[in-house]
Parts: structure tokens; C-alpha cells; sequence
């Protein structure tokens, strides 16, 4: 069953890869779908369930943060929603230097470089 949602997530969300939820051995069998709206039309994500999603630098660990994990076909990086960003205490400061410190201090760090999950 399939239904439209906002644009923007209501709840932590993080976009998992299919090739990444077999490797990190998600559930993947009788999974539902849901209809986002996205840049002007729609798409169906798979709905993996709920998963815990923390930060890790080389000096520092977030709290972990319960999120919705969703998959759209033909999307192959990671992706965190604006409301996944916030909850683990992320603040961007240059998206596209891939600049971002933690809320609650003054260092500005650099962003992993993109992984692809293709395969």
C-alpha cells in the first residue's frame, strides 16, 4: 500500500541504499512502499523499518538517534533528512565545501567523501 507524504520528512529519516541494507543485513522481504513527493513529482520508497544512526568523528561520537530508514530505487548514497541532521546535533555551514560542525561547539570539519552503493 502505497500513500503521498510532505516533501520534507516529520521524523528522523535516513536513505539507505538497497546494496547497504543487504550488506548491513536489513530485513528486506515483504517490504512496503510509501509515495514521497520530491522536486515537483513522485517517487516510491521502500520502507525498511527503524534503525539507530550516530555520528562518529575521529575526536567525537553523537547520541544515537532512532530514524525511519527508507530506500528509493536508484538511489545509491546516503542520504539524512533535515530532521536526522538536527537530531544528531549536525549544523551545515557550507553544503557545498561540505563544511559542518556540531551544534554545540565552534569546530568546522570536513564532510566523508561520497560512497556509492551500487552493488
Amino acid at each position: 500500500m502505497s500513500k503521498i507524504l510532505k516533501n520534507e520528512a516529520d521524523e528522523p529519516e535516513i536513505h539507505i541504499p538497497l546494496a547497504l541494507a543487504k550488506k548491513l543485513t536489513l530485513p528486506l522481504e515483504n517490504i512496503e512502499s510509501e509515495r514521497y513527493s520530491v522536486v515537483g513529482t513522485e517517487v516510491s520508497a521502500y520502507i525498511l523499518g527503524y534503525v539507530e544512526v550516530r555520528v562518529e568523528t575521529e575526536d567525537r561520537v553523537s547520541n544515537w538517534v532512532k530514524a525511519k530508514a527508507v530506500s528509493v530505487p536508484g538511489e545509491y548514497e546516503v542520504l539524512l533528512s533535515d530532521a536526522l541532521t538536527e537530531a544528531l546535533g549536525v549544523e551545515i555551514i557550507k553544503p557545498k565545501q561540505g563544511l559542518w560542525k556540531f551544534a554545540d561547539e565552534d569546530k568546522v570539519r570536513p564532510s566523508e567523501k561520497a560512497k556509492y552503493w551500487i552493488k
